[in-house]
This record gives C-alpha cells, structure tokens and sequence, in this order.
C-alpha cells in the first residue's frame, strides 16, 4: 500500500511537471505568435504608407505630363520632346511584399479586412503595370510623331493609368485611415 502511494504520488509530480512545462511552451509560443504578427502588422504599415507617398508624387508628375499634352495637342511638337518639358512618363515603385508575407506564412491571426484590402491593392497594381506597359508601347512606337490624334491616343493611355492610380491610392488613404491613425490614437 505505501509503495503504492509512493508510486501515485511519483506520478503526480510528474504528471504537473508535464502539464506545467506544456503551460509555460504554449505561453512562450503564444507570445512569440503575437510578436511577431505585430512585427508583420509594422512592416505592412510602413510599406502602405511608402506607397502611398511615392504615389501621390507620381500622380503629381503624370498630371503635368498630361497638362503639356493636353496643351500642345494641336502643336506640331513630337511626343518625346513634350516629354522632354515634363520630365517624362513617370512609373511608381509599388511594394506588395506584405501581401505576399501574409499569403506565405499564413499566420493564424489574419485580419480578414486587412488581408482582402492587401489584396485589391496588389490587384490593382497588376492593372496600372498593364496599363503603363501599353501606354509605353504606344509612345515607343510614337516617339517622333507629332499629330494631334497620337498626342490624344497618349492622352488617353494616360487618363486611363490616372484613373487607376486614383483608385490605389484611395485605397491607401482609406487603410491608412482604418489602420494606423488609429494605431497611433490607442498608444
């Protein structure tokens, strides 16, 4: 009976020293998970807002191209010399690595919201390299000419990336909005 009370309560001990030790593995797990999602969480913010300034400066940049195109429409100026009065056709340098990080890792404490907005975002960056890709194939093949029907057909290429651009950075004004001002209003 008494090595049977031994044994009992060997196994207690044991059984709470297991049972601690998974406790305190999940715990560490736990927080390590945590850290590192607010890490991710830091580095997608820091990447939005990276974008949404290189952006703004290129919309800035295509909006004066396109106010010279629009101006010397009817002059027998070539297009690469209007250009030239504009600093040229302007490409933003967008970086969708969150979105990839978030896909890649496939952390358990996804923001569903925050994920489906990373997702428009990369969507319509495929879209404004499509349709820059275009706009800079005409141009190429029209370098010299200097009618007013290329000058509008380049007119309307670029309206067309303008739209898009617009409705990116919409996107990165609303996620900035949602996402970090009121990161920094609960700190």
């Amino acid at each position: 009976m008494e090595k049977i009370k031994s044994y009992l309560m060997e196994l207690t001990i044991v059984t709470a020293g297991v049972l601690i030790a998974l406790f305190l593995s999940n715990l560490t797990e736990s927080n390590q998970e945590r850290k590192y999602h607010i890490a991710s969480v830091k580095t997608i913010n820091n990447e939005v807002k990276a974008n949404y300034s290189g952006l703004k400066g290129v919309i800035k940049k295509q909006n004066n191209l396109l106010d010279t195109l629009t101006i010397y429409r009817d002059a027998p100026t070539s297009i690469v010399d209007l250009f030239k009065k504009s600093s040229g056709l302007q490409f933003a340098t967008l970086s969708n690595a969150g979105l990839e990080f978030y896909e890649r890792n496939q952390i358990n404490s996804i923001d569903f919201e925050m994920m489906s907005t990373l997702i428009q975002m990369n969507i319509l960056s495929g879209v404004i390299d499509t349709k820059l890709e275009k706009l800079a194939e005409f141009t190429y093949s029209n370098t010299l000419g200097n009618s007013k029907e290329i000058k509008t057909v380049v007119i309307l290429h670029l309206q067309n990336v303008l739209n898009t651009e617009y409705q990116l950075l919409e996107l990165y004004e609303d996620y900035i909005d949602k996402n970090i001002k009121t990161e920094h209003n609960t700190k």
